[in-house]
């Protein structure tokens, strides 16, 4: 499949801003490398707080119209609220909303965000983030097959050779349902890519160019006895075409991993340059030789931004860091596109 942004939009026309994220800081300051393109929040943040959850807007200025996307809503309703609030940020301007997928650090804000929305705003979202999730991870990085996992999960609790374990917060569908009838937001749940806006895209469901890739530890719970590999079929990411620049690759998670994210929407939009990738890379529980192989796949692509915040991790912004593109995200950082 494949869908046409190639009309693109004018660079200098998009601003993203991060709305919530893991850290906050008011002494991180603009590096000028980026003339003006990554605009650090500082005093402007003196009030913000962080939290595990993420959440950015995207304005768009147009032939003289602005149009004002939500990717997201943090985990903590009162983080996304009382931060927009900080911004001037007015969620009665969003035009349409997108779940990346459906863990809570993303969904968290959302039955305070509904009822903030203008009526006939569109909030799109993949059927299977309603799915129940859990977690199991190792000390060891070794993963557990699916089926193994009921049998085993008593056992390897009580030997200690668990750092996380349980169920995930479930999206609740008819909570979802009943906020959006009752305040007349248009539910959209779709697993193809949707045209947002000319140049701008959502994924759809990611291809899988390298399983490899796929966070490791998280699995889609049937029952108490039973257990699915997780693919992710839920993850959505959103991608821009900025005229002259390339393709902007925008993330929640990448739980489908940020090489396969990257090589769907070239595949997807037909554009290979790559102008900058920014959101949550979730590298965390990655081993190092994985995250190096990752960074170099991206230091090949040269984009001029790199910015991986939330759940991407130190160690992979620690490599990331010696290519110039690199910066760091907080709660009110802007990117200027």
């Amino acid at each position: 499949m494949s869908i046409d942004i190639s009309d693109g939009i004018e660079s200098g026309k998009v601003t993203l801003k991060v709305l919530t994220t893991n850290e906050v800081s008011i002494t991180m300051l603009t590096e000028d490398k980026f003339n003006g393109k990554v605009i650090q929040p500082e005093k402007s943040a003196n009030r913000v707080a962080g939290e595990h959850g993420f959440a950015m807007s995207i304005k768009i200025e147009d032939d003289d119209s602005t149009h004002f996307f939500l990717l997201d809503t943090g985990g903590l309703s009162q983080t996304i609220i009382e931060n927009s609030k900080q911004f001037n940020i007015n969620m009665n301007d969003v035009e349409k909303l997108i779940l990346s997928h459906g863990h809570f650090d993303h969904f968290g804000g959302l039955t305070r965000i509904i009822p903030e929305l203008k009526e006939g705003c569109e909030f799109y979202l993949n059927p299977n983030c309603y799915l129940q999730t859990f977690a199991a991870v190792t000390k060891t990085g070794e993963e557990i097959l699916p089926e193994e996992l009921a049998n085993s999960l008593k056992k390897l609790e009580k030997e200690g050779k668990l750092k996380l374990v349980g169920k995930m917060p479930l999206l609740n569908k008819n909570v979802i349902t009943n906020l959006t009838n009752q305040y007349n937001v248009k539910l959209i749940e779709i697993t193809e890519p949707v045209k947002l806006y000319k140049g701008i895209t959502t994924s759809g469901e990611i291809e899988l160019f390298d399983k490899s890739e796929l966070t490791k530890g998280i699995y889609i719970m049937k029952s108490r006895k039973e257990f699915k590999k997780h693919y992710f079929r839920d993850e959505t990411s959103i991608y821009i075409n900025i005229k002259g620049k390339g393709l902007v690759i925008i993330t929640g998670c990448g739980h489908t991993g940020i090489v396969n994210t990257i090589k769907h929407g070239q595949k997807l939009t037909g554009i290979d340059k790559i102008y900058a990738i920014i959101g949550g890379f979730h590298k965390e529980w990655e081993s190092t030789e994985n995250i190096e192989k990752a960074v170099k796949f991206i230091e090949n692509l040269n984009p001029e931004i790199i910015c991986g915040m939330h759940c991407t991790g130190f160690q992979f912004n620690r490599l990331m860091a010696r290519h110039p593109a690199h910066t760091l995200g907080i709660t009110g950082t802007e990117f200027h596109l």
